[in-house]
């Protein structure tokens, strides 16, 4: 009988997972540029790659754009793509980052996050959770994306870790009543923070 490995803390489970989501990124552009010059076939790969990423199309063409400069029919390290692209990513973050401030006047201070399928909104969620309970904020969970039963659960799984209530509604009902009746639940209950969950969109879908 083989003795069962100890099982991760879902810290460990976290870090780990999100390494190599952060990863993926790093791995593709390291498969395109192995032992090749860099020339227009490599740039249009490269962009191929920012776009499955989510970069969208004019900072992807950007930073593929900037891979290519001075650097043409030459040999490019994977390194010396990442820091590049690190670079035109920050200065596209660098001009919109601002504080998540919450404002103490109005309670609840509701947070609806959105984004494309597995861009992280659910565990973002927790993790601003965790972060605002920490801070002594009476918080409340919204689980709107109700077309996932996995998000549903996965966001309850959050909530008993951030010690947070969780409004939840059966697969595939509305969205919009949940989310109400949240916001109804989280004044009634003098809830500090509202965190609202929604449903993901395919890249190519409205």
């Amino acid at each position: 009988m083989t003795e069962e490995a100890p099982k991760q803390s879902w810290w460990r489970r976290l870090s780990s997972g999100l390494k190599r989501t952060s990863s993926s990124l790093g791995t593709a552009v390291a498969d395109l540029v192995i032992k090749r010059k860099l020339d227009r076939a490599m740039l249009e790969d490269i962009e191929d790659v920012l776009l499955r990423a989510d970069l969208g199309t004019e900072v992807a063409a950007r930073i593929a754009a900037a891979v290519g400069h001075g650097r043409y029919d030459k040999s490019i390290s994977a390194d010396e793509v990442k820091a590049v692209v690190a670079t035109e990513v920050e200065k596209v973050l660098a001009p919109v980052a601002m504080p998540l401030a919450i404002d103490e006047t109005k309670k609840p201070f509701v947070i609806l996050v959105v984004g494309v399928n597995g861009s992280g909104k659910t565990t973002t969620i927790g993790k601003l959770a965790a972060k605002f309970s920490a801070e002594g904020r009476k918080v409340m969970l919204a689980a709107g994306d109700t077309f996932r039963a996995a998000a549903i659960e996965q966001l309850k799984v959050w909530g008993e870790r951030a010690k947070s209530p969780v409004i939840a509604g059966a697969q595939g009902s509305d969205s919009a009543s949940l989310a109400f009746n949240a916001l109804s639940a989280a004044r009634d209950e003098k809830r500090d923070v509202l965190l609202v969950d929604t449903a993901g969109r395919l890249q190519n879908k409205a």
